[in-house]
């Protein structure tokens, strides 16, 4: 799948991100970066409204892991169990979020639960980065069922 299509089954799937303006930015086997425009998504002080920022970082964690399920040809969906982010600093401009799934490990062990169990639990690592520097962090649990 390429990125405009990710985003397109995106804005299906979850209809609030087409109101934020989420696009999927980069997109390849085990990364993604996912944007939303600052003036969609600010706040009253003008900075990055924290909701915005949670909901794309869990967007991005929940697009990588549904590309990598459809590339993988493996049947189920994905849906956040729990995450917690650390707000590090204010955004002044477009929210960007990042995730990897470099982590082979990971992935096997992913494939191996939905193989068995039918279900599976997947953690992941998010950053949302104003140009090199990371603004907020979140640590998310997402299940595959």
């Amino acid at each position: 799948m390429k990125a405009k299509q990710l985003e397109q089954l995106l804005h299906k799937e979850i209809p609030i991100s087409q109101a934020m303006g989420i696009e999927v930015d980069h997109l390849d086997k085990n990364t993604i970066s996912v944007r939303a425009p600052f003036e969609k998504n600010k706040n009253i002080h003008n900075t990055a409204f924290a909701g915005s920022i949670y909901t794309t970082a869990t967007l991005a964690g929940w697009s990588l892991l549904t590309h990598y399920l459809q590339a993988n040809n493996i049947d189920g969906a994905v849906v956040l169990a729990k995450a917690n982010i650390k707000y590090l600093r204010p955004i002044n401009q477009d929210i960007i979020a990042y995730c990897d799934l470099s982590n082979s490990e990971t992935l096997t062990d992913l494939k191996g639960h939905i193989e068995i169990k039918k279900r599976a639990k997947i953690e992941l690592n998010i950053t949302v980065k104003e140009q090199a520097l990371v603004k907020a962090k979140m640590n998310a649990f997402f299940a595959i069922v």
